[in-house]
């Protein structure tokens, strides 16, 4: 019983290795200090305001977003107050909502010349509402 057991582990880890390098790699490292090029209005977005999904607090305008070659969304600067900063890693900087405290992304010091920050804000824990002009 015993061998049959290793042979079933071993088998196992032996596929999950040969999954694991048909994985595809990186076509391209993007160079953070690239990103201090971008400005801000480097394309055009909606107006609106991003909640946080969980308890819809404001916390971003779209006036902050910018594109940054990273799947995440990504803003120099969050609502005043909206956001809290929770210093974990030496490179890197934990958001959360200040309301309900839910991770939403974390914020990197490579981020466009009007703030130096990148909010890279998980897109799945924001709600854009477009502005109603009347």
């Amino acid at each position: 019983m015993k061998k049959i057991c290793l042979i079933i582990l071993l088998v196992c880890f032996l596929k999950s290795c040969a999954d694991f390098k048909q994985k595809k790699p990186i076509d391209k490292l993007v160079n953070n200090s690239e990103l201090k090029d971008l400005s801000t209005d480097n394309v055009e977005y909606n107006k609106g305001i991003y909640h946080c999904k969980k308890c819809n607090s404001p916390l971003y305008k779209s006036e902050n977003k910018y594109k940054s070659n990273f799947d995440d969304e990504s803003f120099d600067k969050s609502i005043d107050n909206r956001v809290k900063y929770d210093k974990q890693f030496i490179n890197k900087t934990k958001l959360e909502c200040k309301k309900c405290g839910t991770h939403i992304g974390n914020v990197w010091k490579d981020g466009p010349e009007t703030t130096g920050n990148r909010h890279c804000v998980t897109k799945n824990a924001l709600i854009f509402k477009t502005l109603k002009i009347d």
